[in-house]
């Protein structure tokens, strides 16, 4: 099963399975993701609606918050960091003292190592948003006018369009906020799809691009939207949901353990 792509036939095993065990576990995928609201909003944009500045400015925060840390306590605070944000009003983001919303994270626990950094640089990357604006028509045509692995890269990357503190995978993260379909490659999914593992890629540890690049080849394979198939995978592997497939992998429960390479790796000496 190694290399960078899947026959059809073991990509629709592999789609099946981690849905499968996601039940078997007690984990309500299909609720789950509808909550996440990346796929329904792909949809949306797939029928043609149009994201407006704010929906730009939360689709940014939420993958600021999402950094390095657990997610379900986000989940469950949704409607708190609305409030916290002013509803996404860049002019009253702009306006607010970037403690105020340090202290409002960390007392919900949704804050991160990097938080005070990530505020702080919420003005700076609204001004962003408007030099995209200014050159592109609108931030819509921005996402839609590459590639997203082009996209990721130009906002997160040297230039006249980096945002601060946002690296490629909180980038691509920030895109499927916004409705782009596509995965974002952060480390569970990198470390599931490696050599080590699933044996999607034949690297240990694949690069971002790899697994951004593996995880489309095998949506696309069985005609499946690739931000539901990314989600699928993270549930499968995130210890507040699947907790399957993690640091730690749960192999006896675990339903794609013949396609997989862990049971064979050599007991540490």
């Amino acid at each position: 099963m190694a290399g960078s792509s899947l026959p059809r036939r073991d990509a629709k095993l592999l789609l099946e399975r981690l849905q499968q065990t996601l039940t078997a576990v007690g984990c309500d995928y299909k609720r789950i993701v509808d909550e996440f609201g990346q796929v329904r909003a792909s949809e949306q944009r797939a029928q043609g609606k149009t994201f407006q500045l704010a929906d730009h400015i939360r689709g940014l925060i939420l993958s600021l918050l999402s950094n390095q840390r657990r997610w379900g306590p986000i989940a469950q605070n949704l409607d708190r960091i609305d409030r916290i944000f002013f509803h996404y009003s860049a002019d009253a983001i702009k306006a607010a003292d970037p403690s105020h919303f340090k202290q409002q994270l960390l007392a919900i626990q949704c804050g991160n190592r990097q938080i005070a950094k990530q505020m702080a640089a919420l003005a700076g990357n609204i001004a962003v948003f408007a030099k995209i604006e200014a050159e592109h028509g609108s931030l819509d045509r921005f996402v839609e006018s590459a590639d997203p692995h082009e996209i990721a890269l130009r906002l997160s990357a040297p230039g006249k369009f980096k945002l601060r503190q946002i690296g490629y995978t909180l980038a691509m993260e920030y895109l499927r906020n916004v409705g782009v379909r596509a995965s974002k490659p952060d480390v569970h999914v990198r470390r599931a799809i490696g050599r080590l593992r699933l044996g999607l890629v034949d690297a240990d540890e694949p690069s971002e691009e790899q697994a951004y690049r593996t995880m489309g080849e095998v949506a696309d394979e069985v005609g499946m939207n690739r931000t539901y198939l990314d989600n699928l995978l993270w549930l499968f592997c995130a210890k507040d949901y699947g907790n399957v497939c993690g640091a730690a992998p749960r192999c006896t429960v675990c339903l794609l353990r013949d396609m997989c390479h862990y049971p064979a790796r050599p007991a540490a000496s």
